[in-house]
């Protein structure tokens, strides 16, 4: 426990799961006075709301945590937000103001590449190879120590809410019903049946292969049904 009464705890952002909305849920707790959060090879301290400290990450000196958490997403969701996320420039689509060069590259490396899901899907080595986000969940977790800490929580993008409700009751902390609401601001997610049935066989197979790990480890199916 630390100063403030709360477990220490460690937050795996993975790319494209919803990592953005826990991270500001956490930050925006009165009851979470600290966390730390692991992103893209970087290790960030947060206190009371805000960022403290933002560093390149050294596996041997991440501490052992009483819990560890992070969200998982279905493969083919998480690639069409992805492709759409570089496809539409990245941060530059969210901050129009402001210019990231490396989100330019980026989109102008997709829509050469692969402007469409389908010829993402068949393009998915390399791609992940030039842009980290398309790598699978489980090459992000394979390179951090195992076991993270004493519990490991995995929640689920597609029950984000009840999921940070459990969180927050691991940490016996309430959670801020209206912290929940500002990020479900947009509508929920659902996962792409019209995406998906607008992808060849062939596409649907080599997306499987490439994420065949994250599929089998956190028990997704291609299967999907409609609401």
């Amino acid at each position: 426990m630390d100063a403030g009464g709360m477990t220490r705890l460690l937050f795996v952002h993975l790319a494209k799961t919803g990592g953005i909305s826990v991270r500001r849920i956490l930050k925006a707790s009165k009851k979470v006075n600290s966390f730390d959060c692991i992103h893209n090879h970087f290790l960030l301290r947060f206190q009371y709301g805000r960022r403290v400290e933002r560093r390149r990450l050294s596996t041997n000196e991440i501490g052992p945590y009483p819990l560890a958490f992070l969200m998982v997403r279905h493969p083919l969701e998480r690639l069409i937000s992805c492709h759409s996320y570089f496809s539409a420039g990245g941060l530059n689509a969210q901050a129009p103001d402001k210019r990231f060069p490396a989100d330019q590259l980026a989109q102008q490396f997709i829509q050469q590449l692969a402007p469409s899901l389908e010829q993402c899907c068949h393009q998915l080595p390399e791609i992940a190879e030039h842009l980290p986000h398309f790598k699978p969940m489980s090459f992000w977790l394979d390179a951090l120590p195992n076991p993270l800490a004493d519990r490991v929580f995995t929640g689920r993008q597609e029950n984000f809410d009840a999921d940070l409700k459990l969180l927050f009751h691991q940490l016996q902390v309430p959670l801020d019903p209206v912290l929940l609401q500002r990020c479900n601001s947009s509508g929920p997610k659902k996962i792409s049946l019209t995406s998906m049935a607008e992808l060849s066989t062939d596409a649907l197979a080599k997306l499987q292969v490439f994420y065949a790990e994250d599929f089998r480890r956190f028990n997704y199916s291609l299967k999907l049904e409609a609401d």
